[in-house]
């Protein structure tokens, strides 16, 4: 899938490799100041905690998982994190562009950690259609 940010176009892929090369690209600080390596599912859930709580996702789990499918499609991409999102123009980051790069990166979040709510949403609609339809 391309996905286009501005003028630039990156390839993104998730697949069975995006966790480990997400795993490989984030951190996490432990509190006696190690480091261990963030696991993708931080991010999914914080996902779905700001869905819930406030009807929109997080810009920075959403950055991260975008960065990680670009490192799973092309891994010689060589562009640092913070380098890459500050390369975003200034309108970057609206989170309700139907157009935009979060809404392509929200569907792969739903596509491959949440398959059935897709489905769920299918048949709920196809549900509410036939209860209409008896009710005339």
């Amino acid at each position: 899938m391309v996905i286009k940010v501005g003028e630039n176009e990156f390839e993104a892929t998730f697949n069975a490799f995006t966790p480990i090369a997400f795993s490989r690209c984030f951190n996490v600080v432990k509190p006696n100041g190690t480091m261990r390596p963030k696991d993708i599912n931080e991010d999914t859930g914080a996902i779905l905690e700001n869905l819930d709580k406030f009807g929109f996702p997080p810009l920075v789990p959403l950055l991260e998982i975008f960065y990680a499918c670009i490192k799973t499609a092309n891994p010689q991409f060589d562009e640092k994190f913070d380098e890459w999102v500050s390369s975003f123009p200034a309108d970057g980051y609206d989170l309700e562009r139907k157009d935009g790069w979060a809404t392509d990166v929200m569907r792969i979040v739903m596509d491959n950690f949440f398959p059935s709510a897709a489905q769920d949403a299918v048949e709920a609609e196809e549900a509410e259609k036939a209860s209409a339809a008896a009710s005339k």
